[in-house]
């Protein structure tokens, strides 16, 4: 991973520092305390589990849009604010009783990731949670609540945490490294972009980061596992000790096996919905793809500047030249290049051999076209073991 990566983002397509590792995964069964060396042998004291996008408190920022209406406006504020609460309160759980465990992390999730690793470490769902929307301000948001939390909370004498996340989560500790990292300038340049925020936790991190020279403190107490993170942000040596992708992935092209078949143009919907080449969601959420709410149209356009500065302008061909929007266009080329591994950490590419178990008809590891199988119970077992094997 590159030292003083300063918020830069990832290219299309990009060139692991480390050689991936192709790896046929089958499911195992759950057996009590049989990743106990999470603990003794890796020292994770406290286990943080995060799901990703459009499965949290507020995915599609309808209480955010109701607090920012009620700003300022004392007759039918509090109104709008009780809303909000009670919006952000049920949200989450409603979503988790119909998705269940495919696309996002459970309490049976983190009950059986309690039993594998026994008395130690701690495993604990996010909580409070994130919005789950998918923007820059969401993401920069979730990585400084985590480093509050880990402020508030910090690892033991000789004792790290393990961040445990999905999806847009990924890109979340990815920016987390870059702040941990802790190199002045571009740090400043993050607090600016994103501007003066109410929620404490902001200010927390911010001091924080000011009091100390170079990297803080927790950066090297911290393990990083990814599971199906698009390729966006850049990460920083200097923000963790180790990082890890988990990505499901299964090769289309000998000569080239750690791209995924591109995605422009598109996939046969038969393809894209039974995952004949793995993840496509990790594959299509590239940069280009966010939904930006209105509440944070001006942070999302300063921490555009900021992390998306650094992109290569696409050299179109014929197949993307015509495309009318440059946003479209853009994106479109990029999904052309079959990007799946991410420029720092160990990639690892699972080909998941069926388990059995099937929903709506579909094998489990084709559940929401292949980016669900990575927060499912019925893996979890196996995972823990991968991710044990990588880390040692």
């Amino acid at each position: 991973m590159p030292a003083n990566n300063r918020f830069a983002h990832q290219n299309y397509p990009t060139r692991p520092v480390l050689s991936p590792r192709l790896i046929t995964l089958r499911s195992v069964e759950p057996v009590a305390g049989t990743a106990a060396e999470l603990h003794t042998r890796v020292r994770i004291g406290r286990v943080i589990v995060v799901h990703g996008t459009f499965v949290g408190n507020d995915p599609f920022a309808v209480a955010e849009t109701l607090k920012s209406l009620g700003s300022g406006v004392p007759l039918i504020g509090e109104q709008l604010e009780k809303m909000a609460e009670m919006i952000r309160e049920n949200t989450q759980p409603a979503t988790n009783s119909v998705i269940q465990d495919m696309g996002t992390y459970t309490e049976a999730f983190r009950d059986q990731f309690q039993m594998l690793v026994g008395d130690d470490p701690v495993v604990e769902l996010l909580n409070p949670t994130w919005s789950s929307q998918n923007h820059h301000f969401a993401r920069a948001d979730l990585a400084v609540r985590l480093i509050h939390q880990m402020l508030m909370r910090p690892p033991m004498h000789g004792q790290r945490i393990l961040l445990w996340g999905h999806s847009h989560a990924g890109n979340a500790f990815a920016t987390l490294t870059n702040l941990l990292a802790n190199e002045r300038n571009s740090v400043d340049q993050f607090f600016a972009a994103v501007g003066e925020q109410a929620e404490p936790h902001w200010k927390a991190v911010q001091n924080a980061l000011r009091s100390v020279g170079g990297p803080h403190p927790l950066s090297q107490n911290i393990v990083i596992v990814a599971f199906g993170t698009p390729v966006r942000y850049g990460w920083d040596v200097h923000g963790c000790a180790q990082l890890i992708h988990v990505l499901h992935h299964r090769p289309h092209d000998p000569a080239t096996p750690f791209l995924t078949k591109p995605i422009f143009p598109p996939q046969t919907p038969l393809d894209v919905v039974s995952a004949t080449w793995g993840d496509w969601i990790q594959a299509f959420a590239v940069a280009g793809t966010d939904i930006v709410s209105a509440a944070t149209l001006d942070e999302n356009d300063r921490l555009t500047n900021l992390l998306e500065r650094n992109l290569a302008e696409p050299v179109h061909e014929l197949d993307t030249r015509f495309i009318p929007t440059a946003r479209l266009r853009n994106t479109c080329y990029r999904w052309k290049q079959g990007t799946r591994c991410h420029t720092d950490g160990l990639n690892l590419l699972l080909n998941y051999q069926p388990s059995g178990e099937s929903v709506l008809g579909l094998p489990l590891e084709s559940t929401v076209f292949g980016h669900g199988v990575a927060t499912t119970v019925k893996w979890l077992p196996a995972h823990l073991r991968l991710v044990l094997d990588s880390l040692h």
